[in-house]
């Protein structure tokens, strides 16, 4: 199976200038300075208090630094990059126009090798262009594949692209969170589980303070979980969960039906009842229902 996934509206970033590198280094949470070209990383960019502005996908060149973000973030993105480029040589340059998909699941290879030739292989974030298309290795929705840069691809492949609900369901099957749905300007990445965004031994960046100070008490209040729900339908995004131990137990943040699973979602639940298979309650108009606990990603 493969599936393809169009990316078009995502917003990219091409910086420039000799101080581009450590500049970005400064602002997100992961490591910029260890790329080399042709590797690449997740990272967010925070605030000042250590909340979300976006969450990243950067691929080092030779020449310049590509920064990937959901439409949604990004332009709060770029107005935090631009407002904090003072002394530094930086060009920022708004690349969103530029299409992207992403090919994914066991006929992903040689989907991309049949329009494009061989590819070498690439871990994810490691790239190559190939043909004037950059090509990504990737590992979103629970699914290896690729993520491509460059105009009319889905077209040039002739395979139909997901529908936004088939995406929806496998995201959340990934227990992968959206930006403006699963996390925000509300939450801490590690609340949103982007643990692998972030370098717990790099120097300074905007927000880490506050990152810090919550990895070395071990704590955190609230995590990004799975749901099971009983029942046949999808939950309301915003539905409060309770629990006799904790009538404020979390809130619902996505949902779908899934083919596969049934009713599923994911909340964010607080610490005393985030074990999996505590049973918790979904508050609804039509009455209340149970909904299970379960870690993420779901497994069958």
């Amino acid at each position: 199976m493969t599936a393809v996934v169009d990316y078009a509206g995502s917003g990219k970033l091409w910086l420039t200038g000799a101080d581009r590198a450590r500049f970005l280094h400064g602002m997100v949470t992961n490591d910029v300075l260890a790329l080399a070209p042709g590797t690449g990383c997740h990272a967010a960019m925070l605030t000042v208090k250590g909340k979300l502005l976006g969450d990243l996908r950067i691929y080092c060149d030779a020449d310049g630094i590509l920064v990937e973000t959901d439409a949604e973030a990004r332009a709060r993105i770029e107005e935090a990059l631009r407002k904090h480029v003072i002394m530094d040589e930086v060009e920022i340059d708004d690349r969103s126009a530029l299409g992207e998909i992403g090919v994914y699941g066991e006929g992903s290879r040689a989907t991309v090798e049949k329009l494009l030739g061989e590819l070498p292989d690439l871990a994810p974030f490691a790239h190559v262009t190939v043909g004037g298309i950059r090509v990504a290795g990737a590992r979103d929705l629970g699914i290896d594949g690729f993520r491509l840069f460059g105009d009319a691809l889905a077209g040039r492949l002739g395979v139909r692209p997901l529908s936004v609900e088939e995406v929806e369901i496998l995201r959340v099957e990934a227990g992968q969170p959206r930006y403006g749905r699963d996390m925000g300007e509300d939450h801490l990445p590690i609340e949103s589980r982007l643990d692998d965004a972030i370098s717990f031994t790099k120097g300074c960046y905007l927000g880490q303070e506050v990152i810090v100070r919550a990895t070395q008490q071990g704590r955190i209040n609230r995590k990004l979980m799975g749901l099971r729900l009983d029942g046949a339908r999808a939950a309301q995004p915003g539905s409060k969960l309770s629990s006799p131990a904790r009538a404020d137990a979390g809130t619902v943040t996505s949902s779908v039906v899934s083919p596969r699973l049934g009713p599923i979602a994911l909340a964010y639940v607080h610490r005393t009842v985030w074990a999996p298979g505590t049973v918790l309650a979904l508050r609804e108009p039509e009455g209340d229902r149970a909904a299970t606990v379960s870690e993420l990603p779901f497994s069958g």
